[in-house]
């Protein structure tokens, strides 16, 4: 069994050297012929997630209105969430790659857009904390896409990286569930390690994409005694709200 996580960590650095994303489309994987992140046919495709935003979600909403109707009425333990992408079928295609087929060369570029996003915002922010996945679930993978993530992102704002979040119980997967469901599926799944790590601190927390707010909202109200609480993911899916 110690022989499949081998092969994926052979394979992953393979890839990492095929497929430098300094000469392809992070999206479809189109030759650039400069040193932009993404292609025009992908730039053409509303893949940025820009216009009239929830204050708290960062779900585009109509013009006029401020807040979406589910932070309206659920409780947000995070200030506001970060999400520069659109989760449209070219970045789902994107995504699914980090998240199921050894993607792990997408993590920079990705990690790269968030951090311009976070300075765009000036965000201040002490530590990050990776969304956690389950340990089955990492070993099957090879890896949890929420750390590689936080990782780049802690290398490009030097940042601390702080595990402090597990997992304990093997969840359904949320994409298949309604907003209810998503709620209740993660109940009592998660735990926080060390409340020493986080007192006081400003906290960003990471994901790889952002629905129903339900996963990282969990993991937000877990954190007792930090400072703030913020969120970031690559993607944001545009649900209709509001």
């Amino acid at each position: 069994m110690k022989f499949v996580p081998m092969i994926k960590k052979f394979t992953n650095k393979v890839l990492d050297i095929i497929f430098p994303n300094d000469f392809k489309c992070v999206l479809c994987g189109n030759d650039l012929s400069d040193d932009s992140t993404f292609c025009d046919e992908c730039l053409n495709d509303d893949i940025f997630n820009k216009g009239n935003r929830c204050v708290k979600c960062d779900m585009a909403i109509k013009e006029g209105n401020i807040i979406c109707d589910h932070c309206k009425s659920t409780k947000r333990y995070f200030k506001k969430c970060f999400c520069p992408l659109n989760y449209n079928h070219r970045v789902k295609k994107a995504m699914l790659q980090l998240k199921e087929d050894n993607g792990k060369y997408l993590a920079l570029p990705f990690a790269k857009l968030i951090v311009q996003r976070l300075q765009e915002e000036n965000l201040k922010f002490d530590i990050i904390v990776p969304v956690p996945s389950h340990p089955k679930v990492v070993r099957r993978r090879g890896y949890n896409p929420a750390l590689l993530l936080a990782n780049e992102i802690g290398k490009l704002t030097g940042k601390p990286v702080i595990v402090a979040l597990t997992k304990n119980v093997l969840t359904k997967f949320q994409k298949n569930l309604t907003y209810e469901e998503r709620q209740s599926n993660l109940r009592d799944s998660m735990t926080l390690t060390d409340k020493s790590l986080i007192k006081g601190k400003t906290v960003l927390l990471v994901d790889d994409i952002i629905t129903t707010c339900a996963t990282i909202n969990t993991c937000a109200s877990l954190l007792v005694g930090a400072k703030k609480i913020y969120a970031c993911a690559v993607a944001r899916t545009q649900l209709d709200l509001g």
